[in-house]
């Protein structure tokens, strides 16, 4: 079985997690702003882009997508799913590394006819780069190009607050929200089932984590949001920690944003 992000106890009990299950309804369309953004109707239909997902961030230059990369969206780009939790529709995608998502986000880029951001020595054809955590240094965001990309994890931290003040994206208590070990049933759950936070954005506390684009002095990057498998504190909106950027984990996925006006 392929490994875990994440330090809780050991020994899973799938009784009292799956006893404890908790399902909520919630709306089908979120507002943010002026816009609204049916994100069930898009996911539903299957065979969407991801522009169709993109949620402007009130006040800042930049949108992200309304859920975490779904397995079915990530398949589209790159043609394979590594995800360990498969079955259902709009599972997250997990299993992903650090350099495995920025390569996404660059072939995404080029399926829709946008500047791939990422590059080593100029060149931005991920099928050029290699493989592995030694490359990750190596990468450099062109900050001009108008593609996908990942977040930082100060515009990460931002989207998830929604500009509220929750202790967890979208509410105080996390049943409302996420998926974490005292719901989650020790697996990930499609996406946007729960309540999403104020600017529309769902499972920014829990489900996975997410990777964001910063470095963690040179020897990892950073991830955030909590997830399926951890308890309530990791989901926590200020909750941040790290890992190789070649690591890959069944409970670490992740979404992306495009900068603005670009």
């Amino acid at each position: 079985m392929k490994s875990l992000a994440g330090n809780r106890k050991s020994g899973l009990s799938f009784a009292r997690l799956l006893c404890g299950l908790v399902m909520l309804t919630v709306p089908l369309t979120t507002s943010y702003g002026q816009k609204k953004l049916d994100v069930q109707k898009v996911l539903e239909k299957g065979n969407y882009k991801a522009s169709e997902l993109m949620v402007a961030v009130p006040g800042q230059n930049y949108s992200i997508l309304a859920t975490e990369v779904t397995q079915e969206l990530y398949e589209s780009v790159m043609g394979e799913n590594p995800s360990e939790f498969k079955g259902e529709k709009n599972l997250p995608v997990e299993s992903v590394s650090w350099v495995g998502a920025v390569k996404f986000c660059n072939k995404l880029s080029e399926k829709e006819g946008l500047d791939p951001v990422y590059s080593i020595n100029g060149v931005t054809n991920v099928y050029r780069w290699g493989v592995g955590n030694d490359i990750s240094e190596e990468i450099k965001w062109d900050k001009e190009a108008n593609g996908y990309r990942l977040p930082t994890l100060e515009e990460w931290q931002y989207a998830a607050k929604g500009g509220q003040g929750y202790n967890y994206s979208g509410s105080d208590k996390l049943d409302e929200v996420g998926w974490y070990d005292g719901n989650s049933g020790d697996k990930t759950h499609p996406v946007a089932q729960k309540k999403p936070n104020g600017y529309g954005l769902y499972d920014m506390s829990g489900n996975v984590l997410e990777w964001c684009w910063d470095s963690y002095f040179s020897v990892g990057r950073y991830k955030c949001g909590g997830n399926w498998y951890e308890n309530a504190s990791f989901c926590e909106v200020g909750v941040k920690s790290w890992s190789n950027a070649d690591g890959r984990f069944i409970n670490l996925g992740f979404r992306i944003v495009r900068s603005t006006g670009k």
